[in-house]
């Protein structure tokens, strides 16, 4: 596991650069070793969790049985907040049990996506999906969540998302994107990293989705606390979540104090609680 900075820390204040953090990464990432080499790339942010619903051990497993696609795009499942209003450092699938509907029916379901795509397929790789040029995208074997032909007229555009019914019967991406009420307080203060003003009460709202219990991921919970405690066994790693921590929750501490606290409270239906 390595780190790498994004460049936009040492972009001038007033850069464009600064702007666009996402692309900024990539385009970095691509310069390389550990990308050229790789056989294949999955851009996603650290609130999103690949959740196999197929009985395949990981996810190689499963680009394995579906041939070694181009692109696997993976449609997400939204957790909402609930009534979970106190920050605490434990995993979200833990914490976070309601998302979006696994069976949404007649009615349409827009949901955002993430990929893994080849290293060299001809695509334009994008932080949500790729885009290919139209007369390339018919020839790629590019697939859904759950195992079909990704849609045609979707491959040459540049969309985030799209009505997904279907498209999550092998794999889905469990997207903790609120967490806490008292979390997204302070996410609301850091700002977005795409658009200038975009985490406000009809952000919040149009992800608190609560409509069913949802503990699948909860099945590999053992295999996920084996992978922390091999991380915390760094005594530097370590030191460096519980630094992060205090960090957050001295945020949370001045932010409380705020008007949008209050205003998230009465959105989420949620009470203060002292101390």
């Amino acid at each position: 596991m390595t780190h790498a900075p994004n460049p936009i820390a040492i972009a001038p204040k007033g850069s464009d650069l600064r702007k666009q953090p996402h692309l900024a990464g990539i385009n970095y990432a691509r310069l390389t070793r550990q990308w050229r080499e790789a056989d294949y790339v999955f851009l996603s942010d650290v609130d999103e969790f690949p959740l196999l619903r197929a009985g395949d051990a990981d996810l190689k497993a499963l680009m394995a049985r579906l041939g070694w696609p181009d692109v696997l795009t993976l449609a997400e499942t939204l957790f909402g907040t609930g009534d979970v209003l106190r920050f605490e450092d434990r995993p979200v699938t833990e914490q976070f049990t309601r998302s979006a509907s696994m069976t949404p029916g007649k009615w349409r379901s827009r949901r955002g996506f993430k990929s893994i795509t080849r290293v060299g397929a001809r695509v334009a790789i994008r932080n949500h999906r790729p885009v290919a040029n139209a007369k390339i995208a018919p020839g790629l074997h590019w697939l859904d969540g759950s195992g079909r032909d990704f849609p045609m007229e979707l491959r040459h555009v540049h969309q985030k998302g799209t009505d997904a019914r279907g498209m999550f019967d092998l794999v889905t991406l469990n997207h903790y994107t609120l967490r806490s009420l008292e979390s997204f307080l302070v996410k609301h203060a850091r700002g977005d990293a795409v658009a200038e003003g975009r985490l406000d009460k009809t952000y919040f709202r149009r992800r608190n989705q609560v409509v069913s219990p949802n503990t699948e991921i909860q099945a590999r919970s053992d295999d996920l606390a084996e992978a922390i405690a091999g991380l915390k066994a760094n005594p530097r790693l370590s030191d460096l979540h519980d630094a992060a921590v205090e960090t957050h929750r001295a945020k949370i501490r001045s932010l409380t104090k705020t008007p949008l606290y209050a205003d998230l409270l009465d959105l989420a239906g949620l009470t203060p609680v002292d101390g």
